[in-house]
C-alpha cells in the first residue's frame, strides 16, 4: 500500500479521529478529500470547509454524508454546478423548503431528481406541470404521486409519460381502462402488465395488441 492508497484508507475509515480528518480534508488529492466529506465521523466544521471545496466531486460527496447539516444543505443548493444542486435534492434529509426551491431549478436534472425523492408528496403537484419530458416521468414513477396527479398525467400528450402511468403499481382501474385504449402500442402493453389490471381490461388490451 503506497502512501496515496493509505491516505485514502484513513479518509474512509470509521475508526479515523477527527485530528486526522482534519488533516486529510486539505490533502491535495480530491479523492481523499471527497472521501472526508462521506466519512460518518467528519465533524460539522470538516463538513463546512469542504462544501466550499473548489471541487464539485468534494462539495456533491458532502450530499451523501448522512450527517449533513440543513444549513449545509441550503448552501450547497445554491451551488453553481448543477450536479450538486441535484444531488441535494436526491438527500432524503434535504427540509422541504429547500426542495421547493430546487424543484422550480433552472436544470432539469435538478427538477427531476427531486420529483424522485420519496419524501416529496405536495411538491409534486407542480412538478407534474413541468414543461419537460424526463421530470413529469419521474413524477409520475414516484410512489407518492396521488391519483389525481396520475389521473391527469395519464391524459399527458407524450407517450412516455402515460406509458409510466400505465406501469405505476399505485395506478387504479378506472385510469387503466382508459389508457388500455391508448393509441401507442407500449402504454397498452404495459396496461396488460400492471397488476391492478383486471380480465377484462387485459381481454380488452390483448385483442387490441393483435391488431
Amino acid at each position: 500500500m503506497n502512501i496515496s492508497e493509505f491516505k485514502l484508507f484513513l479518509a474512509k475509515s470509521a475508526y479515523a479521529p477527527k485530528e486526522i480528518l482534519e488533516i486529510l480534508s486539505k490533502d491535495e488529492d480530491c479523492d481523499v478529500r471527497a472521501s472526508v466529506a462521506q466519512n460518518l465521523n467528519a465533524p460539522k466544521e470538516i463538513l463546512w470547509m469542504l462544501a466550499k471545496d473548489k471541487d464539485s466531486v468534494v462539495r456533491i460527496s458532502v450530499t451523501k454524508n448522512k450527517n449533513v447539516t440543513k444549513e449545509i444543505l441550503e448552501i450547497l443548493a445554491k451551488d453553481k454546478n448543477y450536479s450538486v444542486r441535484s444531488f441535494v435534492a436526491k438527500n432524503l434529509n434535504a427540509p422541504k423548503e429547500i426542495l421547493k426551491i430546487l424543484a422550480k431549478d433552472e436544470d432539469l436534472d435538478v427538477r427531476a431528481s427531486v420529483a424522485k425523492n420519496s419524501n416529496v408528496k405536495e411538491i409534486l403537484e407542480i412538478l407534474a406541470k413541468d414543461k419537460t419530458l424526463n421530470v413529469r416521468t419521474a413524477v409520475v414513477q414516484n410512489l407518492n404521486a396521488s391519483k389525481e396527479i396520475l389521473e391527469m398525467l395519464a391524459k399527458d400528450k407524450d407517450s412516455w409519460v402515460r406509458e409510466s402511468v400505465a406501469k405505476n403499481p399505485k395506478t387504479s382501474k378506472k385510469i387503466l381502462e382508459i389508457l388500455a385504449k391508448d393509441e401507442n402500442y407500449w402504454v397498452r402493453e404495459s396496461v396488460a402488465k400492471n397488476p391492478n389490471t383486471s380480465k377484462k381490461i387485459l381481454g380488452f388490451v390483448n385483442l387490441l395488441q393483435k391488431h
